[in-house]
């Protein structure tokens, strides 16, 4: 409701592509529109204390 996850997002993108993690070398993304979103929620829903797991599923998804 207050855009928080949609600005995490955005902000989640921006660093992908600046950083060259955006796309594959084949031009695929390495994380779709309903990857995202799912990922969004789901650590908008984690507890402080998952915070190590929910790295560890961000870093799987971008290998």
């Amino acid at each position: 409701m207050d855009g928080n996850k949609r600005i995490a997002a955005a902000v989640f993108i921006c660093f992908l592509e600046e950083n060259g993690l955006l796309t594959r070398k084949d031009g695929t993304k390495y994380i779709d529109e309903t990857a995202l979103v799912a990922l969004t929620l789901m650590i908008a829903a984690s507890r402080p204390s998952e915070k190590d797991a929910m790295i560890k599923v961000i870093l799987n998804l971008l290998v």
